[in-house]
């Protein structure tokens, strides 16, 4: 099954089977200061300034999130969504969980873009999946339910089935169906890291066809050297499946992370797209 995504440029298919691809992460106020002041005061050349950057990085599809203290979703995601999509021609992933904000914004964005996210909350699937369904466009299903999230692969996966059935019966292609394995933090949680590995490969397993996501860098968070810790979690969950993580491509150990797990899962043909990366990024000696 192929995944379909649209911006205002060609339509993007997304396989598991093909290189892994990334959402870039960088459009989000969450811990970033001066994102979050710019989406408030609307400097827009900022936030389109991080929309490129990460389009020449090597994304595939940029992730728009507004959701910060004393932000407005609702007036402010259209907003972004619309200046994001004017500035690059990728496919945008639409970052929110509050209905009115998401039909606000998906009521402006063109091609086909991907709604990031939905869980097995009751008052999740009821209010935004009609939302999604009569867009007819992508989801994330994140593997967290009325409980909240299970500190479990098994209950995950549990959920999960739950969710794509919930979306099925509202009008969503299976396809369609992106799945979430929830990455937390090893800084809280000794068991996170590991726990989100065995949900990718029971996913992988029940769901072999369909796309596998999910915020890589979420696993370091309050954790010294977080560009290893969040390098070295992306090439072992794409090695298991998650062949479209959310994560920065303009940071470089992440993006030669995810180069180096195409060539272990031999899906880099003679490692041309490695050796390439390698030749642009080799250190400048001096003589």
């Amino acid at each position: 099954m192929t995944t379909v995504l649209q911006g205002t440029g060609e339509p993007i298919e997304i396989t598991p089977t093909d290189a892994t691809r990334i959402i870039g992460e960088r459009i989000n106020p969450s811990g970033k200061s001066k994102l979050r002041q710019a989406l408030l005061d609307r400097e827009w050349e900022y936030i389109t300034n991080e929309a490129r950057r990460q389009v020449e990085a090597g994304a595939q599809v940029i992730d728009v999130n507004v959701g910060g203290k004393g932000i407005d979703e609702t007036e402010l995601l259209p907003e972004a969504v619309r200046v994001v999509a004017e500035a690059v021609d990728l496919p945008l992933s639409i970052d929110t969980r509050v209905p009115a904000a998401l039909e606000a914004a998906l009521k402006i964005c063109p091609g086909r873009p991907l709604v990031n996210s939905i869980g097995g909350e009751q008052k999740i699937l009821a209010e935004n999946l009609p939302i999604i369904a009569s867009f007819n466009i992508p989801v994330i299903a994140l593997c967290m339910g009325q409980e909240g999230i299970p500190d479990n692969a098994e209950a995950r996966l549990k959920i999960a089935h739950q969710v794509l059935d919930a979306a099925v019966k509202a009008g969503l292609k299976e396809e369609d169906i992106l799945f979430d394995p929830l990455v937390m933090t090893v800084g809280a949680d000794d068991r996170a890291a590991l726990v989100a590995f065995d949900t990718i490969q029971l996913l992988r397993k029940e769901f072999p066809k369909n796309n596998i996501t999910g915020g890589a860098s979420n696993v370091s968070f309050g954790m010294p050297d977080r560009d290893t810790i969040n390098a070295s979690f992306l090439t072992t969950a794409a090695v298991l499946g998650m062949n479209i993580p959310i994560t920065d491509p303009t940071n470089r150990h992440l993006l030669e992370a995810i180069f180096l797990a195409d060539v272990f899962r031999g899906c880099d043909r003679k490692k041309r797209s490695y050796m390439q990366f390698i030749r642009q990024n080799l250190p400048v000696i001096n003589a």
